[in-house]
C-alpha cells in the first residue's frame, strides 16, 4: 500500500477490498477504470497536495453505497462517464480549485460543485465544439424576429447585425439591441465579425 491509500479505522472487509483496488490505478489502463479507481486516483492527488490521506465518511457498511462512490457516480452523470476525461477533470480541479482554495477541502464533494462542473464542461470539455460564428452565419430566428418587431428590419446574417451595430442607430434599433441582449446575446461577438 502507498501512503495515499492508508486508511485508519477501516470498518469492515468490504472497505479493505475496496481500498486494495486503489493500487490498480498504477497498472490498469485509464480507459478501464471504474468509479473505485477514480476514487483511488482522487485519494492519490489529495495525498500529494495535502500530505495526509483523504478521510472517508464510512457512512454505510456497503462500499457501493458509500458517500465517495455516490459523489463519483454523480460526477459521472453530470459530466461524463469516460474515465480518461474524469481523470483529466480531477487533475484540473486540483490545479485550479484546490490550489486556489484558502482552506483545506475535506470532502470529495468539491469535485461535484455545479458551477465548477458546468464551467469545465462548457469552457474546456466542449470548447472545441462551440459553433464558429462569422459574417455569413445565419442569425437565429428569435434574433431576426426581435429586429423585425422592434425596428421593422429584415436581417439575415451576423454581418447584417454587425454593420447595423456600427451605424447611427435610431431609438427602435437601440431598443432591439437591448432586447437582444436580454435574451442572452453577447454584443462582443460582433467585434470579431467586422
Amino acid at each position: 500500500m502507498s501512503d495515499y491509500d492508508k486508511f485508519e479505522n477501516v470498518p469492515n472487509d468490504n472497505y479493505k477490498k475496496f481500498f486494495a483496488k486503489f493500487k490498480e490505478i498504477e497498472t490498469l489502463p485509464i480507459k478501464e477504470w471504474k468509479p473505485t479507481h477514480l476514487i483511488g486516483y482522487f485519494c492519490k492527488k489529495y495525498f500529494e497536495y495535502y500530505k495526509i490521506p483523504y478521510q472517508f465518511k464510512f457512512n454505510t457498511p456497503t462500499t457501493s453505497k458509500c458517500f465517495e462512490v455516490f459523489q463519483m457516480k454523480r460526477l459521472g452523470s453530470t459530466l461524463t462517464t469516460d474515465p480518461e476525461l474524469l481523470k483529466v477533470y480531477i487533475d484540473y480541479i486540483f490545479l485550479t480549485k484546490v490550489k486556489n482554495s484558502k482552506r483545506k477541502l475535506t470532502s470529495i464533494s468539491f469535485l461535484t460543485t455545479e458551477t465548477d462542473v458546468v464551467d469545465y464542461k462548457m469552457n474546456i470539455l466542449l470548447a472545441d465544439q462551440k459553433p464558429v460564428i462569422d459574417r455569413n452565419t445565419i442569425l437565429p430566428d428569435k434574433y431576426k424576429l426581435i429586429f423585425k418587431e422592434e425596428a421593422g428590419l429584415d436581417l439575415s446574417t451576423y454581418a447584417d447585425l454587425a454593420f447595423l451595430s456600427q451605424s447611427d442607430m435610431p431609438l427602435e434599433v437601440i431598443g432591439a439591441f437591448i432586447k437582444l441582449e436580454g435574451v442572452g446575446f453577447n454584443k462582443d461577438i460582433l467585434e470579431k465579425i467586422l
